[in-house]
């Protein structure tokens, strides 16, 4: 697995490539289905929030934990490991509807988070994996790209399982159905775990500090503050948004799937073009991360306010695309200042400040129960003020190495 040509390394990138194919159809379809599944059993949306939040906080700590250990052991072995958690998780949901069962298996298996085209391409070791394995930033992004329009246009199918649901309740019932997908998913899964198996990776150098170096950890500083904001901003608005689409416009699980799976091209879209055209020196990738923050959040808030179901969809198909171009390269950016033995730590603790901002989900369900635009506006507002952090901190790391080298 280890000392490894380079040659090797980039012919077994396509193993992740079906990896992060396979997760999204999965993970996208359960995130998708989740909220929709606990409000067909009867659950309260404030209920359902808060489990949310419990969902959140484990993940927090496993996303530490896998890539401390990445740094020790390989991030192959830790994207692996982490990859029986969510493989776990869909096998509750898929052999009983006991609530208790029910709550472990969606805290076990991180069926949390964002419901958008992205959601399968990322776990905890992905991006020290990429980071470790591709020293050059446009490599990186490169390949974050690629990752990004594979996951997204494989989410497409994740949302015409969400589609299919309204066509099995003859059969099934409307409960059963949803257990019939996520064994599905659980069965689509399984091929992502399988190729991970196939992955080749650097030697890892020898990790020299207990948890990482000055350097990195002032650089995961500036990540995390402008991370911690939009994942507050993540947090109260796209958990349940599937769910708020449904009760917000009367419209059927399959109308929901529809919306989401057009999104997702868009996404794949935004993705190809991030890739493809801005992956460039000449063009800054902060300034690129920033804009493409800044107008999620503007069309969240357009979102909530919108009285038509089809302006609202176009808007969230719009945010899609937008958050397709910003993506690959904010992963390529968590990286830039880490020192090459600390990835895994660092880019988990970014992930666990993340993560624990999510925690706002919990509000989510109190939100809209109060008054349905409050969980989109409060979210977007938050989103645009972290995009302008974003911005000012890793400007401003830009800008002290620049003084530096000119120093030197």
């Amino acid at each position: 697995m280890f000392s490894e040509s380079q040659e090797s390394i980039d012919a077994s990138f396509k193993y992740l490539l079906l990896s992060r194919s396979a997760r999204s159809i999965a993970l996208v379809f359960v995130s998708l289905a989740f909220s929709l599944y606990l409000n067909a059993l009867g659950y309260s949306l404030i209920f359902i929030g808060l489990l949310y939040l419990f969902i959140v906080l484990f993940n927090m700590f496993l996303s530490l934990a896998i890539g401390v250990l990445g740094d020790r052991i390989g991030y192959s072995r830790a994207l692996l490991i982490g990859e029986f958690f969510p493989l776990i998780g869909l096998a509750g949901l898929a052999v009983s509807t006991n609530i208790y069962v029910i709550a472990f298996s969606a805290i076990i298996g991180g069926i949390s988070g964002t419901a958008g085209g992205l959601r399968g391409a990322f776990s905890p070791g992905m991006t020290a994996f990429i980071a470790s394995n591709w020293p050059d930033e446009v490599s990186r992004v490169h390949r974050l790209a690629r990752i990004n329009v594979v996951a997204s246009l494989s989410s497409i199918i994740g949302g015409f399982l969400l589609i299919s649901h309204d066509y099995l309740p003859r059969s099934f019932g409307t409960v059963g159905a949803f257990r019939f997908l996520f064994f599905l998913s659980f069965l689509i899964l399984l091929i992502s775990l399988v190729s991970l198996l196939f992955l080749k990776e650097r030697r890892r150098p020898r990790k020299t500090s207990r948890v990482m170096k000055r350097e990195s950890f002032t650089y995961t500083l500036r990540i995390i503050t402008a991370n911690t904001i939009n994942g507050a901003a993540i947090g109260i608005a796209i958990p349940l948004l599937p769910l708020w689409f449904e009760l917000r416009f009367h419209v059927t699980v399959s109308y929901v799937g529809e919306i989401f799976t057009i999104a997702y091209a868009a996404t794949a879209l935004g993705s190809y073009l991030s890739g493809r055209y801005l992956n460039s020196i000449h063009i800054s990738a902060v300034a690129v991360s920033s804009v493409t923050r800044f107008f999620q959040g503007l069309m969240l808030i357009l979102i909530a306010f919108s009285p038509f179901v089809v302006l609202a969809f176009a808007l969230y198909g719009l945010r899609s695309g937008i958050a397709g171009m910003g993506a690959p390269m904010r992963s390529a950016i968590s990286v830039r200042g880490i020192g090459n033995e600390d990835y895994g730590t660092a880019s988990s603790v970014q992930g666990v400040a993340t993560r624990g901002s999510q925690m706002t989900s919990g509000l989510s369900g109190y939100l809209m129960d109060a008054y349905f635009p409050l969980p989109l506006m409060i979210g977007g507002l938050i989103q645009i003020s972290g995009s302008f952090v974003y911005y000012r901190m890793i400007r401003g790391w830009e800008n002290e190495r620049k003084n530096r080298w000119r120093q030197e």
